[in-house]
């Protein structure tokens, strides 16, 4: 009689302790994450045609090469607080509004240089009073650009404003808390272009005309190493399309102004931190993507 007294309590007490410690369990979601990452990215442009208009000219240059310009790693430009923004750099600040979908804002200061002794072809005119070099009418001819005589880019930044939509799910992780963790990010991003042109056309060389001057597209991808669940490092790989309709070549002059559209790829690695703003059941430092 007692062994089955015993076997009775027991039946009708699993399914209470079971709930009992399925309620004490804790999984929080991402929902409500905050994060922030600072990074250094390396760029690479397609080749494209770049329409210069001005007081006596428009013309057309065609196949136009062009690459990024790093700089040099010195501690004392890379970590300094007054130089940080020098290089070509990555800021992104995000929030996971629901379970592993995050929307971000920020900038990737991208430097676009035309490359020396370009082998363009030239299609339009320039008048004798803008520029004494290249002077005439132009159909489609080869020329050599010369840097002393004619020079393009945006190395005070062809800076993309772009809004991310992040889609974030887990890897790997390492530890009971979660001590170490890989996770994989997918994106789309758009936004407007933020350019600082300098020009050297015409015996006039112009520095830092800033513009908005474009929009642009872009796919995103990255691995992020997450340590102590409040720290990470990110690589990313961005392939995109940038449309810059009207730069502005000459800051006293506003109907100077180029227009291109070029393909880029870009790579950049990051550092950062995540903040639990709103987690889900208490958990205050426990995601999983």
């Amino acid at each position: 009689m007692k062994l089955l007294i015993t076997l009775v309590l027991i039946g009708f007490c699993s399914p209470l302790l079971q709930a009992q410690v399925k309620h004490k369990t804790k999984h929080s979601t991402s929902a409500g994450t905050l994060y922030f990452y600072w990074g250094y990215n390396r760029s690479y442009y397609t080749q494209s045609n770049i329409r210069f208009v001005g007081p006596d000219y428009d013309f057309r240059l065609k196949n136009v090469a062009a690459q990024d310009r790093p700089d040099a790693f010195r501690a004392s430009l890379y970590f300094n607080p007054s130089t940080i923004t020098v290089p070509q750099y990555n800021a992104r600040l995000g929030y996971y509004f629901r379970d592993k979908w995050a929307i971000s804002f920020g900038v990737d200061h991208l430097k676009y240089v035309m490359n020396d002794n370009n082998e363009v072809l030239i299609d339009g005119f320039i008048g004798q009073d803008a520029d004494t070099n290249w002077s005439g009418n132009y159909t489609d001819e080869p020329v050599t650009t010369d840097r002393d005589l004619f020079h393009y880019e945006n190395t005070n930044g062809c800076n993309f404003l772009r809004v991310e939509l992040t889609r974030s799910f887990d890897i790997y992780e390492i530890g009971r808390n979660r001590q170490l963790a890989l996770t994989g990010h997918l994106g789309v991003s758009t936004g407007p272009t933020l350019t600082f042109n300098d020009l050297n056309f015409g015996q006039v060389h112009t520095f830092a005309t800033p513009s908005l001057s474009g929009y642009g597209f872009g796919l995103n991808g990255g691995l992020r190493l997450e340590f102590f669940k409040h720290f990470f490092i990110q690589m990313n790989a961005n392939l995109g399309f940038i449309h810059l309709t009207h730069v502005r070549t000459r800051p006293d002059d506003r109907n100077s102004w180029a227009r291109q559209a070029f393909g880029y790829s870009e790579y950049n690695a990051a550092a950062g931190f995540l903040l639990y703003l709103r987690p889900k059941n208490g958990c205050d430092s426990c995601p999983h993507w």
